[in-house]
């Protein structure tokens, strides 16, 4: 076994503990979107409420279905919907079978996926695309819509372990 003196030793440690630490790093910037906003997490939960009090309503009684699904390069969501009526926008109350769609290969951060989610639910509650760019409802996203600033992110909630309860006595 050849001798290597401790500090030698001490910075292959930490240039190991180093490479590992950016490999993790590294792995946690390329999470999918998907696994980043997941369905049913507090950031789409939060997002989905924005929107809700965004417009005032809930469309479809509330039910109202969020996937992730590969689209055309381009898009970053689609929301779908069938209506009892004969006018897609007419009668929002009439929608149900609504599906909001993120496309997962487009690039996410808070703010635009928040005013994603609250423009599709914009759709579904009866509003069409706005011609006028940088408005919320046109079919282009530029800017976020003041709710969904960065600041307004949820943060996932940690898990507590129960601590354990010390009596004297």
């Amino acid at each position: 076994m050849a001798f290597v003196p401790r500090v030698a030793r001490a910075a292959l440690v930490l240039a190991a503990i180093l490479s590992l630490t950016l490999a993790g790093m590294a792995t946690a910037g390329t999470r999918s979107a998907a696994s980043r906003f997941a369905v049913g997490s507090p950031q789409l939960t939060t997002a989905q409420n924005l929107a809700i009090a965004h417009w005032g309503t809930s469309p479809c009684q509330g039910q109202v279905a969020l996937t992730w699904k590969r689209q055309s390069p381009g898009i970053n969501a689609m929301s779908l919907w069938t209506t009892l009526g004969t006018d897609p926008y007419g009668d929002p109350a009439d929608n149900q079978d609504c599906e909001i769609d993120l496309n997962p290969a487009a690039a996410w951060d808070w703010p635009k996926l928040c005013t994603v989610i609250v423009h599709e639910y914009g759709h579904l509650a009866g509003q069409d695309h706005d011609a006028h760019a940088g408005h919320l409802m046109s079919p282009i996203y530029t800017t976020p819509v003041p709710e969904c600033t960065p600041t307004s992110q949820p943060r996932a909630v940690p898990s507590r372990a129960p601590r354990p309860v010390l009596r004297a006595g």
